[in-house]
């Protein structure tokens, strides 16, 4: 990213403001041009392999004999939080405190969103902009009501989390400050298909209909909760006996991904199929594998989201570091190990070769492409910086 780049030719013109550099699909900012040279800037994240191209007043060429290659650096900082404390504490990033922050969701605004599970069961906001941090649902340290799972954000920017109990949601609005809203799951209407409640730990807001989905631990019963009405109805039957985190992927709504934590795989729903598979490692297995999809191996994986560029980032909490699945079209793919060291817990910023987590639980991501993670066993909220 930001790398200096030179090309020449002819015929460019001198005036930047009519010409166009792009490297795949991705435009780069144009910095100046003598007519046989152009001055420009790597834009971030175009992918690995780039074929850079050149639009003057309508005219293109591209250079396809020779590939520009981009290097991905990550690196890791804690933004807020300190290792070791055991209570929460608001205020501004460098005096906030934690204690088990757990899972994490973020809007297009710079708000982070934190289920903070102990000492007390509340939910907090982040924005590094504003340097705050705040519990806008201030929680009890007794009461579970207040022990938030996964959260979600829908289109319309209001955060939605559900309940330890799996019977409440609660809704947090930007129109309403961020008031809380607590709102019962009523059981299916005349027109839905009954399901049974247990225990849930996460939410995913359809990104076309809003319409909010949820997985009950003992019963497997994945369930469309309408968000006006509040009535939830079966969907489908998924694997039982297993927390589960849930996203959708954006560019296609028709695939939900299902984290089961108890089962050390990846499942994913295709609502156009209504079909349930084993998409990312094996039902029952424990283990830190990287490789294609199918022997790849997790030691529960918790939250899990998909990222601006397609690829899926995953907190495998027990094996103490952050995994992406990419994806090549065609039903495949690969994990590898992100940052982090496979299975060795510690705390330590920087780059991955140096980088520990200790049970990452929380993963969100920007539109930007930025990844903020709760590192639960650590206290603290850290970043994970794409370039």
């Amino acid at each position: 990213m930001s790398t200096k780049v030179f090309i020449t030719g002819d015929n460019f013109g001198s005036d930047p403001s009519k010409i166009k550099v792009y490297f795949n699909n991705v435009p780069a900012p144009v910095i100046g041009s003598d007519g046989k040279h152009i001055y420009t800037i790597t834009p971030r994240q175009p992918g690995r392999e780039n074929i850079i191209s050149v639009v003057v007043n309508g005219d293109s060429t591209a250079f396809t004999k020779k590939k520009y290659l981009y290097r991905t650096m990550y690196v890791i900082q804690t933004i807020t939080g300190r290792k070791g404390t055991t209570q929460f504490k608001g205020g501004r990033l460098s005096e906030a405190e934690f204690h088990q922050p757990s899972t994490i969701a973020v809007d297009t605004t710079g708000n982070i969103f934190i289920s903070h599970w102990r000492v007390p069961f509340c939910f907090v906001r982040i924005n590094e902009k504003e340097d705050i941090v705040e519990a806008v649902l201030p929680g009890s340290s007794t009461d579970a009501t207040y022990a938030l799972g996964a959260p979600t954000v829908d289109a319309n920017g209001t955060v939605s989390a559900i309940s330890d109990g799996g019977r409440l949601f609660f809704t947090f609005d930007p129109l309403e400050a961020w008031t809380p809203r607590q709102r019962s799951i009523l059981p299916a209407g005349a027109n839905g298909i009954p399901f049974t409640f247990s225990t849930a730990h996460s939410l995913a807001a359809h990104p076309v209909t809003g319409d909010l989905y949820t997985r009950y631990f003992a019963s497997g019963h994945l369930v469309k909760i309408d968000p006006n009405t509040r009535e939830g109805t079966l969907v489908s039957e998924t694997l039982t006996s297993s927390d589960s985190y849930l996203v959708f992927d954006p560019v296609n709504p028709n695939i939900l991904y299902i984290a089961y934590s108890s089962l050390h795989c990846i499942g994913k729903y295709d609502f156009e199929k209504n079909e349930h598979t084993i998409f990312a490692g094996r039902n029952g297995e424990a283990g830190w594998q990287d490789g294609p999809l199918s022997e790849a191996r997790f030691n529960t994986p918790n939250q899990l989201i998909v990222a601006p560029n397609g690829n899926l980032y995953l907190a495998d909490r027990n094996n103490h570091c952050i995994r992406m699945i990419t994806l090549d079209g065609n039903g495949g793919g690969m994990v590898s190990t992100v940052i982090g060291k496979g299975g060795i817990a510690g705390y330590q910023d920087g780059n991955p070769e140096d980088a520990l987590f200790n049970q990452p639980r929380g993963v969100a991501v920007t539109p930007d492409g930025n990844i903020y993670i709760t590192d639960l066993g650590n206290n603290v909220v850290r970043k994970l910086t794409i370039e």
